[in-house]
Protein backbone atom coordinates (compact mmCIF):
# COMPACT_ATOMS: atom_id res chain seq x y z
CA UNK A 1 0.00 0.00 0.00
CA UNK A 2 1.15 3.55 -0.60
CA UNK A 3 1.59 5.79 2.44
CA UNK A 4 0.82 9.54 2.32
CA UNK A 5 4.52 10.32 1.81
CA UNK A 6 4.59 8.06 -1.26
CA UNK A 7 6.42 5.11 0.29
CA UNK A 8 5.30 1.57 -0.40
CA UNK A 9 4.45 -0.49 2.67
CA UNK A 10 3.16 -4.02 3.08
CA UNK A 11 0.15 -4.30 5.37
CA UNK A 12 0.68 -7.12 7.85
CA UNK A 13 -2.64 -8.18 9.33
CA UNK A 14 -0.80 -9.66 12.34
CA UNK A 15 1.02 -6.37 13.02
CA UNK A 16 -2.13 -4.31 12.41
CA UNK A 17 -4.08 -6.48 14.86
CA UNK A 18 -1.27 -6.10 17.43
CA UNK A 19 -1.39 -2.32 17.07
CA UNK A 20 -5.19 -2.27 17.19
CA UNK A 21 -5.27 -4.32 20.40
CA UNK A 22 -2.62 -2.10 22.02
CA UNK A 23 -4.52 1.12 21.22
CA UNK A 24 -7.52 2.06 23.40
CA UNK A 25 -10.85 2.21 21.59
CA UNK A 26 -11.18 5.76 22.90
CA UNK A 27 -7.69 7.25 22.73
CA UNK A 28 -8.79 10.42 24.54
CA UNK A 29 -10.18 8.59 27.58
CA UNK A 30 -7.86 5.59 27.57
CA UNK A 31 -8.77 1.96 28.21
CA UNK A 32 -10.56 0.67 31.27
CA UNK A 33 -9.36 -2.55 32.88
CA UNK A 34 -12.02 -4.63 31.10
CA UNK A 35 -10.83 -3.44 27.69
CA UNK A 36 -7.25 -4.15 28.74
CA UNK A 37 -8.15 -7.71 29.81
CA UNK A 38 -10.00 -8.41 26.56
CA UNK A 39 -7.19 -6.93 24.48
CA UNK A 40 -4.60 -9.03 26.30
CA UNK A 41 -6.57 -12.20 25.54
CA UNK A 42 -6.37 -11.42 21.83
CA UNK A 43 -2.71 -10.37 22.07
CA UNK A 44 -1.99 -13.73 23.73
CA UNK A 45 -3.77 -15.53 20.88
CA UNK A 46 -1.75 -13.54 18.34
CA UNK A 47 1.49 -14.43 20.13
CA UNK A 48 0.60 -18.12 19.82
CA UNK A 49 -0.16 -17.78 16.10
CA UNK A 50 2.31 -17.70 13.23
CA UNK A 51 2.57 -14.19 11.77
CA UNK A 52 1.77 -15.58 8.32
CA UNK A 53 -1.23 -17.64 9.48
CA UNK A 54 -4.43 -17.12 7.55
CA UNK A 55 -6.73 -17.56 10.56
CA UNK A 56 -6.74 -16.67 14.25
CA UNK A 57 -8.61 -19.03 16.56
CA UNK A 58 -10.67 -17.12 19.13
CA UNK A 59 -13.53 -17.76 21.53
CA UNK A 60 -16.81 -16.22 20.32
CA UNK A 61 -16.66 -13.42 22.90
CA UNK A 62 -13.06 -12.61 21.94
CA UNK A 63 -14.03 -12.53 18.27
CA UNK A 64 -16.91 -10.14 19.03
CA UNK A 65 -14.52 -7.84 20.90
CA UNK A 66 -11.96 -8.00 18.08
CA UNK A 67 -14.63 -7.08 15.53
CA UNK A 68 -15.85 -4.15 17.64
CA UNK A 69 -12.32 -2.85 18.20
CA UNK A 70 -11.27 -3.19 14.56
CA UNK A 71 -14.53 -1.52 13.46
CA UNK A 72 -13.77 1.40 15.80
CA UNK A 73 -10.18 1.80 14.61
CA UNK A 74 -9.17 5.21 13.28
CA UNK A 75 -6.49 5.18 10.58
CA UNK A 76 -4.02 7.96 9.86
CA UNK A 77 -4.31 7.69 6.07
CA UNK A 78 -6.58 6.36 3.36
CA UNK A 79 -5.82 3.18 1.41
CA UNK A 80 -7.99 0.44 -0.09
CA UNK A 81 -5.88 -2.16 1.74
CA UNK A 82 -7.14 -0.79 5.06
CA UNK A 83 -10.75 -1.23 3.96
CA UNK A 84 -9.91 -4.79 2.89
CA UNK A 85 -8.29 -5.45 6.29
CA UNK A 86 -11.38 -4.25 8.17
CA UNK A 87 -13.69 -6.25 5.88
CA UNK A 88 -11.56 -9.40 6.21
CA UNK A 89 -11.54 -9.20 9.99
CA UNK A 90 -15.13 -8.14 10.58
CA UNK A 91 -16.89 -10.25 7.96
CA UNK A 92 -15.45 -13.66 8.79
CA UNK A 93 -17.79 -16.53 8.05
CA UNK A 94 -17.87 -19.52 10.36
CA UNK A 95 -16.57 -22.73 8.89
Amino acid sequence: MTTPDGNEMELSYWAQLQMTMRTPMNVQQGADVEEIRKSIRILDALDKTDKEAEFLELEDSDHEFLVSKVSATKFTFVAPELVQFVDDVTKVEEE
